[in-house]
């Protein structure tokens, strides 16, 4: 074993050592700097190698190396390593070594992808050739330009030209030529030119992300605005003025991810005017509501006085709805805020969690008076007394829809169990478990949202309800047996054990809003797969 550490540190620092030598002899390093002034999207890979290494350390890399999901993996690696296709591109990106990779588009709907690249030009020029390949019309002599003493190759593609130069260690693909001419004088320097590094609101972004991330985007809606709309348009979709206004309020959003350690960060800001100091903040008063063994808490402030003009414009574009919702809207603005929760409790065998909306009253005795109207006007409510308070029930398909006005909080829930827990809340609550200690600094710092999920029980979940619809697929479809071997999947415990809880925080700034998250996965990366396997789920089961 010794042996072996030895063998791996040296093999470390002579990558380590090619890495500073690369970069040295490579130009330069800053994709942003090689990006047009006009870029309204920016996507950067800034380091593939330390990602790399970093990536060993992380909670997914721990999972993947369990014997269990090492057996598991075995068939489709194998199907993986015995594609031709992917064998080719594998083959095509190990000669290349990518080392920095970006993409960035201009308002115009130009795009232009760069790539620094650790293998010799004869590897470029193959890895582009593959390319033009894999394209329609691919047996063409590419046609050449020289600019500045650098060969530009184009070849037609249908409608599309591809354009390809290097300067350097750096690789261009676009299908403008000017963008591609624009980053082979920003490469050698060979003419000044303005690039993104110099725009400002690149700078005031990028000062609020996390340093030397593995991924990092940037984005100005201004710039894209109008395209936006047009394809929203093309859709069929009838733009709000006050969702305009806030999209053009938004001047840059920036977004980073970062591996630390086990964890996954990432961090979005967006830069906007200032706003007023008088707009709600976070309360920290919701957490009495979240037992021990809360699977999520998420508490946020919601501006109820912003309410009634927000649908009032929607009342512009649906006048239907204008005579019962504005009236609600104001009373809502007047009665309740800015405090709002959402806490969850997932038992052991339920196909779902239960689940608990609580939003905050600012007068008590008036939201007991709309409650009881509301509540009146519904088809089949019931009312019953609990402990002193009145809990009103409306049937449902799954379960009834339960509310009750509490001391402090008007309450809303999916059954009546997590209702009547928070009516009468334990001593003991979330904050006071061990897993939740590494959360209070976000917890403490935010102002304006936080949310903390406990990754374990809901991947647990999640699990013993996904593996018998995957094996039930598989009973469907024999050729699904061909590519996993269900029989090997590792157990739920053997995953949850490396899976800390993901932690949430939104702050408004001076200048903008920071969201941040961390855990195993971050809060995006948590979002994009839980709706992912839903409707994957329900695809499988025909709905």
């Amino acid at each position: 074993m010794k042996k072996i550490l030895i063998g791996l540190a040296v093999a470390a620092v002579f990558v380590l050592v090619g890495v500073v030598m690369f970069k040295r002899s490579g130009g330069e390093s800053r994709a942003a700097a090689l990006a047009p002034a006009d870029t309204a999207l920016f996507v950067n890979i800034p380091d593939v190698p330390r990602t790399g290494f970093r990536w060993i350390s992380t909670a997914l890399a721990q999972i993947a190396a369990e014997p269990e999901m090492q057996a598991f993996l075995q068939l489709p690696l194998k199907n993986l390593k015995e594609s031709a296709e992917a064998s080719e591109v594998t083959g095509a990106l190990v000669n290349l070594k990518p080392g920095n990779i970006f993409f960035a588009a201009t308002p115009d709907a130009r795009a232009l992808l760069g790539f620094q690249f650790w293998g010799n030009r004869k590897d470029f020029d193959n890895a582009i050739s593959r390319l033009r390949a894999k394209l329609p019309n691919p047996a063409q002599t590419p046609a050449s330009e020289s600019h500045n003493g650098l060969e530009i190759l184009s070849t037609q593609h249908g409608d599309l030209t591809l354009h390809s130069a290097a300067s350097g260690r750096w690789g261009f693909l676009s299908t403008s030529a000017d963008l591609v001419k624009g980053a082979l004088d920003r490469a050698s320097a060979s003419t000044p030119a303005d690039s993104l590094q110099s725009n400002p609101r690149f700078a005031k972004v990028l000062a609020r992300l996390p340093a030397d991330p593995e991924l990092l985007f940037f984005f100005e809606p201004e710039k894209a605005l109008d395209s936006l709309l047009e394809a929203g348009r093309t859709m069929g979709a009838r733009p709000i003025p006050s969702q305009i206004e806030e999209l053009k309020s938004a001047e840059a959003v920036g977004g980073a991810l970062k591996f630390d350690g086990g964890l996954q960060r990432d961090a979005i800001y967006i830069l906007r005017a200032s706003r007023e100091d008088t707009l709600p903040q976070l309360t920290r008063e919701a957490i009495a509501l979240a037992p021990k063994d809360a699977t999520a808490f998420c508490e946020f402030s919601l501006n109820f006085a912003a309410i009634p003009d927000f649908v009032k414009s929607l009342a512009a574009e649906y006048p239907s709805l204008a005579p019962m919702a504005i009236p609600l809207a104001e009373a809502a603005a007047q009665t309740y805020g800015p405090g709002c929760a959402v806490v969850a409790n997932w038992p052991d065998g339920s196909l779902f969690p239960e689940a608990l909306l609580a939003i905050s009253a600012k007068d008590p005795a008036t939201s007991r008076d709309l409650l009881a109207q509301l509540a009146g006007n519904a088809r089949g409510a019931a009312r019953r007394d609990f402990q002193g308070t009145v809990i009103y029930e409306i049937p449902s398909p799954t379960a009834p829809l339960t509310f009750a006005q509490g001391e402090k909080f008007l309450l809303a829930g999916l059954g009546s169990a997590p209702v009547e827990r928070a009516l009468v809340p334990s001593p003991a609550t979330l904050r006071d478990t061990p897993d939740f200690k590494d959360a209070l600094t976000a917890y403490n710092t935010a102002n304006e949202a936080f949310c903390y999920i406990d990754t374990r029980t809901v991947f647990t979940r999640v699990y013993q309800s996904l593996v018998p619809v995957l094996r039930f697929s598989a009973a469907l479809m024999p050729g699904l047996n061909k590519q996993i071997d269900l029989a090997k999947l590792p157990k739920a415990e053997v995953i949850a054990q490396h899976l800390p809880p993901i932690v949430f925080s939104q702050s408004r700034t001076t200048e903008g809003t920071l969201l941040e998250s961390s855990g195993p996965i971050s809060m995006t990366q948590f979002l994009l797969l839980g709706s992912t396997t839903f409707f994957a789920s329900q695809q499988s089961l025909g709905w």
